[in-house]
């Protein structure tokens, strides 16, 4: 197992394989989660993505955090934490990409000034 190639404590090797099987379940929503944050990025849709992962944080990740804690459910509870963070990311963030919405965000800084709109319909009557 991949742990053991990093230490040979046997009680770290053994939390190890307590998280190992939500970390496996966790990459492919979180390969999709970044790389719609960085679709979202770019289309400078980043208040949308601060709303949603402060919603993921706060609502969902540090409940499941505090419960662990209180319940000693150690790093198995917050990996489960996590797991649940990524799994609301990747439903509000699907959710946005899908409705199409981030795709117009950036398009009020391409739009050309009424000023030089003016001046080209100047120059188009002139010819």
């Amino acid at each position: 197992m991949l742990p053991q190639a990093f230490t040979d404590d046997p009680a770290v090797v053994e939390r190890a394989r307590a998280i190992w099987t939500m970390l496996a379940l966790m990459q492919p929503a979180a390969a999709v989660v970044f790389a719609l944050d960085g679709i979202l990025i770019g289309a400078g849709d980043t208040r949308y993505l601060a709303g949603s992962m402060l919603l993921a944080g706060v609502c969902v990740y540090v409940p499941i955090a505090l419960l662990a804690l209180a319940l000693d459910w150690g790093i198995t509870g917050v990996w489960a934490g996590l797991l649940a963070l990524v799994g609301v990311r990747l439903l509000t963030l699907g959710w946005r990409f899908a409705g199409g919405r981030w795709a117009i965000t950036g398009a009020a800084v391409a739009r050309v000034p009424a000023a030089a709109r003016a001046g080209r319909r100047r120059r188009r009557r002139s010819r």
